[in-house]
């Protein structure tokens, strides 16, 4: 009986097995922790993608009903102004018609006024020509003021093709003759560059004398004055002997 208690194990040898199950234990808590922590921040970063995805949502819906609330109510004034476009005082039509230029966009415009210059009532088609002409000046106008932007620019490139435009499209332009004269006002000209001032002279040198008024003509003859003043160059003086030749030719009328 002795000899059996001696071969049993010893009891620091049943012990030495309880540190390692412990540690397998802490081993496996911290996997499940550590997928547990992604499951849920994988959740969670999904519900907020998708909570953000509504928020944009429910944003571009409130705009949307904004911008059309907007249009309605733009519409609804531009049909307040029937009885304006049914007068038989015609400046009180155009100012009409001016009016709703302006409260509607272009393409919104175009489309009243095309239709209503298909109409079969007669005083509707005229509304609808008046405001197709009253489109097109508009456009007009606002390529006129960028080019002219443009003929004292110090870029050599857009300057040449700034001025060769105008000279295409508006020599036989009263308003465009009028803008670049202006260009020499008394407040103006000492803004400009040498280039701004031939290029400006250029243009006028080179439209249709025909069409100049006389108070055209005398405002022309006051800016050679203020560009002699500036003691300019050769090439400058060229162009104001050609522009004298211009305004005597203007100055005899159609």
């Amino acid at each position: 009986m002795k000899d059996n208690k001696e071969t049993s194990p010893p009891e620091e040898n049943k012990e030495v097995t309880k540190p390692a199950f412990s540690n397998t234990v802490t081993v496996w808590i911290g996997i499940v922790s550590s997928i547990i922590t992604i499951i849920l921040t994988v959740y969670t970063t999904s519900n907020k993608v998708r909570l953000d995805k509504l928020e944009n949502s429910l944003n571009e819906r409130s705009t949307e009903i904004e911008e059309s609330k907007e249009r309605v109510a733009r519409y609804q004034w531009v049909y307040s102004l029937y009885g304006d476009l049914n007068s038989t005082d015609v400046r009180r039509k155009n100012f009409a018609v001016g009016l709703i230029t302006l409260a509607l966009n272009d393409n919104e415009s175009k489309k009243l006024f095309s239709a209503l210059q298909t109409s079969t009532d007669t005083v509707l088609q005229s509304v609808g020509q008046s405001g197709l002409r009253a489109l097109k000046a508009s456009a007009i106008n606002t390529e006129l003021a960028s080019l002219i932007s443009k003929v004292d620019t110090s870029n050599t490139a857009a300057r040449i093709s700034a001025v060769g435009e105008l000279e295409k499209k508006y020599a036989s332009s009263p308003e465009a003759i009028t803008q670049i004269l202006n260009f020499y006002s008394n407040e103006n000209i000492s803004t400009l560059s040498p280039d701004g001032i031939i290029n400006g002279l250029y243009f006028l040198n080179r439209t249709d004398p025909t069409v100049w008024s006389q108070q055209q003509v005398q405002q022309g003859q006051d800016i050679i004055q203020r560009i002699l003043a500036l003691k300019p160059g050769p090439n400058t003086e060229r162009e104001v002997k050609k522009f004298r030749v211009i305004l005597q030719t203007a100055a005899k009328g159609k």
